[in-house]
């Protein structure tokens, strides 16, 4: 900020310069020709004074005198918009026309040659003020030009340091975007190797076990129970990672519309634990919710409200222990809900708290563990369309809580 306005300053000082130097040569200007007139009426004074100690006819003294006051009104144009000037000019023209007079009387001969030599001896005055003048402007014109030289030289010096500077803040700037852009680059294909492997995994799985069922026609009713059980924990989390992929492409392109209606974030709440319920025993972990008895109205919409919530439940399914329990509650505070899903898995490692709800990043469990790290970002942007939060944190006692809040105004 400073340097810039250092080279403000300057670029302002230099204008001024500039200004002041165009009205010095201007003034300059009109001081040379001024000082033209003044020499050629001090010749044409003495002139007249040489013509009359001369006894020149009268014809020839007027000649010379009309030559004069040609000078002086030329003179009296220049000095038009300086009283002073202005004055001393007329004053000047007062005594040619006294001169005039007395030169058609010849017995005025004295008195004429005693006003011709005031006259002269004025205009000898005006001819070394006036080259004074000159002098003094253009002692002032060089030292405007020189300070505008310094200051040209100056603002050419802090231009290219600013210019320097802000190269090499480009260049920094370029150098971490490319850093960024591969490291995005790196979490995409990583992030495209992980969903098609999410993908595959759960196709395989129910593959698997219809095989078995199909390879085992006299299977008893309660292993084929669970073996269908556990086609049908694949399919729902199949379709779930697909939604995961179309709803945060979707979201990333702007295209994602949420439709908010009047709805109970308790039922929608409930709706993603029973949609959870096939995973659930499938890892043998059981749904805990608990919830007020009120309804809790808010408009939302409640297709990726749910979608959000699915994709935080499933997260804590995946790192619960197996006969596990996973809680779900909801409290309301004031005018907030808070929605909290626990776990009680090995936790988060604290570095990678802030980061496990961004698209492509996954905590070193989550890559050991499966998953591609899409539905907690999906989750963020639902929840934040909504004007809420969600944040995770590891508990003292081991696990990990996921908590969401909405403000009831902002979606009612």
């Amino acid at each position: 900020m400073l340097p810039a306005v250092l080279f403000g300053g300057l670029v302002a000082a230099l204008a001024a310069l500039l200004i002041a130097f165009t009205l010095t040569s201007r003034l300059a200007d009109r001081q040379f020709d001024l000082a033209r007139l003044s020499e050629r009426q001090s010749a044409a004074v003495t002139r007249i004074t040489t013509l009359i100690d001369a006894g020149a006819p009268p014809p020839a003294l007027l000649a010379a005198l009309d030559e004069t006051a040609a000078l002086i009104r030329a003179e009296q144009r220049l000095t038009s918009a300086d009283e002073l000037e202005a004055a001393r000019v007329t004053a000047e023209l007062i005594r040619l026309d006294q001169l005039r007079r007395l030169a058609l009387a010849p017995q005025e001969r004295n008195a004429v040659r005693r006003l011709a030599t005031v006259i002269e001896q004025r205009e000898a005055r005006e001819v070394d003020q006036a080259r004074a003048r000159l002098v003094g402007l253009h002692n002032r014109a060089t030292v405007l030009a020189t300070l505008l030289a310094a200051l040209v030289l100056a603002c050419a010096g802090a231009g290219a340091w600013l210019l320097a500077k802000r190269n090499r803040q480009l260049h920094d700037e370029v150098i971490v975007r490319t850093r960024q852009v591969e490291a995005v680059d790196a979490s995409r294909r990583l992030f495209f190797a992980k969903t098609s492997h999410e993908l595959r995994t759960p196709v395989q799985a129910i593959r698997a076990q219809a095989e078995i069922a199909l390879a085992a026609p006299g299977l008893p009713p309660a292993e084929l129970r669970e073996t269908l059980g556990h086609v049908l924990a694949g399919t729902v989390s199949l379709g779930h990672r697909i939604d995961e992929l179309l709803g945060l492409a979707s979201a990333d392109n702007g295209q994602l519309q949420l439709r908010r209606e009047a709805t109970d974030l308790a039922e929608v709440i409930a709706t993603a634990r029973d949609e959870c319920a096939a995973l659930a025993r499938s890892v043998e972990c059981t749904l805990a919710f608990e919830a007020p008895d009120q309804p809790v109205p808010l408009r939302a919409d409640a297709r990726w409200l749910r979608q959000a919530l699915i994709a935080v439940i499933e997260n804590g399914l995946k790192f619960s222990p197996m006969g596990g329990q996973l809680g779900i509650s909801l409290s309301l505070t004031g005018d907030r809900a808070t929605i909290i899903v626990t776990d009680h898995g090995p936790g988060v490692v604290e570095s990678d708290l802030p980061r496990i709800f961004d698209a492509f990043y996954q905590a070193e469990a989550g890559r050991s563990r499966g998953g591609n790290g899409l539905g907690l970002a999906l989750a963020r942007w639902v929840v934040e369309q909504h004007g809420g939060a969600i944040r995770a944190a590891n508990l003292v006692a081991g696990g990990c809580a996921v908590t969401i809040v909405l403000p009831l105004e902002a979606a009612a």
